[in-house]
């Protein structure tokens, strides 16, 4: 699904990215990593294995919420942003997969009706844009309107 709505759309294939891989289920080990990580092998950025799961502490840590590990979430940076020592810079519009339902951080998405499904941990940080199975749709929405916003040349 991602290698469909991101890098074969021809709105979005141009977004810069990175893929994340991070243990968090049983069998989300390295092996796996690889064999999964072979479907984008021909694509021109970065794949990286977060065994330690360093990345998504930090971007948890990021969008405030530090108890938690970031996983299944989609990031998108404005141009020009830059990741330093001192920690990541907001990014422009936040996905992610919690619970069955996507959430975006405030922005990124207009809200549904109903919140109750919005995850504890982060209450206050995003808001329930869709139900899981919208992901695709979702995902292609806002992946779309960054590269409008941002064209490259």
């Amino acid at each position: 699904m991602v290698r469909q709505t991101l890098f074969d759309n021809p709105t979005t294939k141009g977004l810069p990215s990175i893929i994340v891989w991070i243990p968090m289920l049983d069998g989300d080990e390295l092996p796996a990593a690889e064999k999964a990580s072979e479907q984008f092998r021909d694509l021109s950025f970065p794949q990286f294995w977060d065994g330690d799961q360093k990345l998504g502490k930090e971007v948890a840590r990021s969008l405030g919420a530090p108890a938690w590990t970031a996983w299944d979430i989609y990031l998108f940076y404005p141009p020009g942003a830059e990741w330093a020592d001192q920690g990541l810079p907001p990014p422009e519009a936040v996905l992610a997969q919690a619970g069955g339902v996507v959430v975006g951080a405030p922005g990124t998405l207009p809200p549904v009706a109903d919140q109750s499904h919005v995850p504890k941990r982060l209450r206050d940080r995003a808001v329930v844009v869709g139900e899981q199975s919208h992901l695709e749709a979702l995902l292609a929405k806002v992946a779309e309107d960054v590269a409008r916003r941002h064209p490259r040349p």
